[in-house]
């Protein structure tokens, strides 16, 4: 039976392992209920499509007072007053009239570089005959000022410069290349369970200031162009593995 690839399905694949629950941040299947809760537990919560690609859809939900809230929505800022009032707007002005799914989030406190946080993209990969996955190349997006997805990228860099210009203990770094290493590898073996025939993961993770990984998402179709930026043969080692 086909197994589906929206990103509620591959939480809940994630989560069955216990080595990756303590990366991965509180997510819920979205509906009026679930999002009240969650506001009420988090200060800032996101809204993700189940089936959306490079950032589209992405709402952070912030709260200002008991009473009003900032909807972050690409560059654009909304204020809706009431958390009850929330839910009808989104599905009035922001969600498609075709039956689309969302999740619900707990914000990551990402690390920023100039105010304008960042993300890493690890490649995963295995050859045609091998089951042994390997880490194929890493890299950081800077989101663009004003934009809360990294979808919307400023800048492209290596792991190492990212960490080493933010906020987040350099003395931590190796550790911190090291975790996100492993847990990409630990979430390729998980989800090669489901989908059988993926040779290729695309992991996007997170890094808060004191240093802890966080999961954002496990893309089964990733981009691999970004990888040009860096000049360190990555992009040349990722196109390889995809061939053979």
């Amino acid at each position: 039976m086909r197994v589906s690839v929206g990103k509620w399905t591959k939480h809940k694949l994630m989560s069955k392992d216990e080595r990756l629950s303590s990366y991965l941040p509180d997510t819920q299947y979205l509906t009026r209920s679930s999002l009240n809760l969650m506001l009420d537990k988090y200060n800032q919560v996101m809204v993700k499509p189940c089936f959306g690609y490079q950032g589209l859809g992405i709402i952070q939900i912030s709260s200002l007072s008991d009473e009003d809230f900032e909807l972050h929505i690409g560059h654009r800022k909304i204020i809706v007053n009431g958390k009850e009032n929330i839910y009808d707007y989104l599905k009035e002005n922001h969600f498609p009239k075709k039956r689309q799914r969302y999740i619900v989030q707990q914000r990551i406190p990402l690390a920023t570089i100039n105010n304008n946080p960042f993300d890493i993209r690890v490649m995963v990969q295995r050859k045609k005959n091998s089951l042994e996955w390997t880490v194929t190349g890493k890299l950081a997006k800077v989101a663009a000022n004003n934009f809360v997805v990294t979808n919307a990228a400023k800048a492209i860099v290596s792991v190492e410069y990212a960490i080493g210009i933010s906020l987040v203990n350099n003395e931590k770094m190796k550790d911190i290349v090291s975790d996100l290493e492993e847990i990409s590898l630990l979430i390729a073996g998980q989800l090669a369970n489901s989908y059988t025939n993926k040779r290729v993961y695309g992991i996007d993770l997170g890094i808060d200031v004191e240093g802890k990984v966080w999961i954002i998402e496990a893309n089964l179709t990733p981009a691999v162009s970004m990888f040009k930026f860096l000049n360190d043969g990555s992009y040349e080692t990722i196109n390889a593995y995809k061939r053979g």
